[in-house]
């Protein structure tokens, strides 16, 4: 059992690390890493879809190839320093389908 709660405390200590304030001063609960992961993940899945639906319309000729390449320009810059708006206020989340609302359930 110790070994058990060990890699789980390590996995999100590596998970911490990958999402934005996660490195932050102040510890983030395994809630708070789970939910900021969670928002994360949704931030980058936005992205590809923007990225996709500007490919998709430039292979279609309704983007003409410089407007292509200055959102491939902003797209690159952001990807490269993802800016989470997550706080410690409950309010500011999107509200959670029944799914995930039962994997943060740790009380079952």
């Amino acid at each position: 059992e110790r070994n058990r709660v060990k890699l789980v405390n390590n996995g999100f200590a590596t998970l911490r690390e990958h999402v934005p304030n996660g490195a932050a001063n102040k510890k983030m609960s395994k809630v708070e890493t789970l939910r900021s992961a969670v928002e994360y993940i949704r931030a980058l899945q936005q992205l590809l879809d923007e990225h996709d639906a500007v490919s998709a319309a430039f292979q279609s000729g309704v983007l003409s190839p410089t407007i292509s390449q200055n959102y491939s320009n902003d797209m690159n810059s952001m990807a490269g320093s993802p800016v989470s708006s997550y706080s410690s206020d409950e309010g500011s989340y999107d509200p959670l389908s029944p799914e995930e609302q039962e994997l943060l359930d740790f009380t079952n």
